[in-house]
Order: structure tokens, then C-alpha cells, then sequence
């Protein structure tokens, strides 16, 4: 299959669209021919690239790509009850993202490095093999350690993903996906969805970091997900600060004590209780009732609000700057590996969360 052919497939795939879909968009361009384009059996003519281009919502020099990269193996959640369509488009913005980002460093000759918590006596990016809860509590004990991040609430957790050399790209996409981690060329690339909450985009965040990190001992997926689940709640909330924050031994919680420590640590009220609960300062009964109370308002609507989060990281976008700023490429190539248009580009204003 040629470049161009692999390309357009991918392109098509990005959008979520079948080949009827894409004729349909098109117009003038058959399935059949679309598929022979696809097949690396014809090659379009005239101005059928710049068309294609357009309807994709992509560059022309898009489909000329040669730095393609093999994604690793990305798994989705059984409960992300996606279509193909959906799955297939998530993989390919995943890829997508992660050639830009790694064309950007390779022209500002940066060497993109994961700063692994865990390394073996070679300095090697190793997991940590863990089984139990604590065991878990004291690795992500460690994590806070290496990274040098202490006890306070973390400000803003996509950067300090990509200050330490992993990769998070943040889609606006179903409401059935929350996120995944994946390899892609031995770099650890973590995916969340934009639509969520700031506070379930920072839980899941670190919930994937332990997936990358961990090597977990489980009998059940269930039991797997759960230690994921403890290792993000003891990187936002620590058990000294829980029980700085809450005591060792309470009867009850206040929605206010909940709402305060949610507005500050970026961590939900049903996320806090359920650390609570794992740090046995509140009783099962107790951590029930809190959930059945909660359970018709899980998003937590006017019940605080974390303001610190932003959904993307700048680091991207500030080297794309960099390459402009030292005259390396043009304006209209800055914005291709932004994957804007070149007056978004031109915009001075950062990208917002919108």
C-alpha cells in the first residue's frame, strides 16, 4: 500500500466515516473509486487531492505523510461500549497526534524522554510489580517522591504528565470512553475524554498513569481497575493529607468538607469518599449510603467545581511557536503540525478549552 493510499484511509477513519460516508461528503467521487484510492490501485487526478483535503479536514501534504508509527496495543475498557466507527477514529487521532507532536521535537532536536518513577539498576523504564492495596499506596508514595510533586494538590495534571515525558491527548468524543494508555515507539501516550468533568479527566489521568507504571498482580479486571483506582486516589489525595483533612475515624462528612476539599484538590466528592472508605475512615454502611444518596447526581452538578484544570497541555503548542520563533518552518507548515488552519494559527491568543 502506498503513503498516499495507508493516508487517506487513515484520514477517513479519524473522521469516523465508512467509504459511503466520505463518498456521500464528497460528492463527485465515487465509492468505488474511493476504494481503489484506498487500495493503492488509482491515484486521484487534478484538483480531487485538494477536494479530499477539504472534506477530510486535513492538509494536502497530509496524505504524503511517511513517518507513520505502529501504534501498541490499545485496549478500551469493556464499559466503553463503542462502535467500530469510534474506536477506529480514537486510534487514528492518537496517531496522528503523536506524529506531529514527534516531527515538532525532531526538528527542535529534542529527545523526547519518560522520566519512569520505576527504573531498574540500568536506569531503564521498569513497572513496579504490585498485589496489594498498600502496596499500591507505597508506589504511588514513591511516584509523588520521584516526580518531586510532595502532598499539596496538583495544579494542573495533563502538564505534569508532559513535564515528565508522557504524551496525553484530549478528545472531545462518546460519553462511553473515559480514557486509555498505550505505547507508542517505548513512549508511554495517555488519552482522555474532553467532555468529562475536570475532575474525572484528572482521576482517569492518573487511573491510566498506573496502568503504564504498574505491574499489577490481579485475579479479576475488576480487582485490576479497582488498584488503578486506589493508585490515582492516593496521587491526588494522600493518605496524610486525608487524614489531615478528615481525621482518622469519622461517623459521618459534610457536603461542605466534601466541597472544600474537592474545590482544592481537584478530586470528586464520590472519588474522596470512596478514598475514605479504602483508608477505613468511614464505615461501609456509611460509604453505601453516601453512594446511594449521590447516585442520581454522578455528575456532581452544583456540588463544587475544581477551577484549576485546563483540558490540554501548552507544550505542544509552545514548540510549535518555538520552530516559528528560530525561523525553522513557515507559518502555514506551523499550523499543519498544529492541525489548524493558518488563520487559527495566526491568532496571538492561546487555545482555550472550548
Amino acid at each position: 500500500m502506498t503513503s498516499f493510499a495507508e493516508n487517506l484511509r487513515s484520514a477517513r477513519k479519524m473522521r469516523g466515516w465508512s467509504l459511503q460516508d466520505l463518498a456521500d461528503r464528497v460528492g463527485s467521487i465515487t465509492k468505488q473509486a474511493l476504494n481503489k484510492y484506498e487500495q493503492g490501485t488509482m491515484k486521484p487526478e487534478g484538483g480531487v487531492l485538494g477536494l479530499l483535503a477539504q472534506v477530510l479536514d486535513v492538509s494536502p501534504n497530509y496524505f504524503f505523510r511517511t513517518n507513520r508509527l505502529a501504534l501498541g496495543p490499545v485496549e478500551f475498557r469493556k464499559k466503553a461500549k463503542l462502535t467500530v466507527k469510534e474506536v477506529d477514529s480514537i486510534k487514528e487521532k492518537i496517531r496522528d497526534y503523536l506524529e506531529r507532536y514527534i516531527e515538532v521535537e525532531g526538528m527542535l532536536d529534542i529527545e523526547h524522554q519518560f522520566d519512569a518513577p520505576f527504573t531498574d539498576a540500568a536506569g531503564k523504564a521498569r513497572k513496579c510489580r504490585v498485589t496489594t492495596a498498600q502496596e499500591v499506596e507505597d508506589a504511588a508514595e514513591a511516584t509523588l517522591k520521584k516526580w518531586r510533586l510532595g502532598i499539596n494538590p496538583i495544579p494542573n495534571v495533563v502538564e505534569m504528565l508532559e513535564e515528565h515525558g508522557v504524551c496525553v491527548l484530549v478528545l472531545d468524543t462518546s460519553s462511553s470512553f473515559h480514557g486509555l494508555a498505550t505505547l507508542v515507539s517505548e513512549l508511554p501516550v495517555i488519552v482522555l475524554n474532553g467532555t468529562d468533568t475536570p475532575e474525572r479527566r484528572r482521576f482517569t489521568a492518573l487511573h491510566e498513569l498506573g496502568h503504564s507504571v504498574l505491574d499489577i498482580v490481579a485475579a479479576t479486571e475488576k480487582e485490576l481497575e479497582g488498584l488503578c483506582h486506589r493508585f490515582a486516589g492516593a496521587m491526588l489525595l494522600p493518605q496524610e493529607v486525608v487524614w489531615r483533612e478528615f481525621g482518622r475515624t469519622r461517623k459521618r462528612i459534610s457536603d461542605y468538607e466534601l466541597i472544600a476539599v474537592k474545590n482544592q484538590y481537584g478530586i470528586s466528592a464520590q472519588a474522596i469518599m470512596r478514598r475514605l472508605w479504602d483508608l477505613q475512615v468511614i464505615s461501609d454502611s456509611y460509604y453505601k449510603h453516601f453512594c446511594f444518596k449521590m447516585a442520581p447526581n454522578r455528575m456532581e452538578k452544583d456540588f463544587g467545581q475544581f477551577l484549576g484544570e485546563r483540558k490540554k497541555s501548552y507544550r505542544f503548542q509552545q514548540l510549535i511557536r518555538r520552530l516559528v520563533a528560530e525561523d525553522i518552518v513557515s507559518d502555514a507548515k506551523a499550523a499543519s503540525l498544529a492541525g489548524v488552519t493558518l488563520q487559527e494559527f495566526r491568532s496571538k491568543d492561546l487555545p482555550t478549552d472550548e
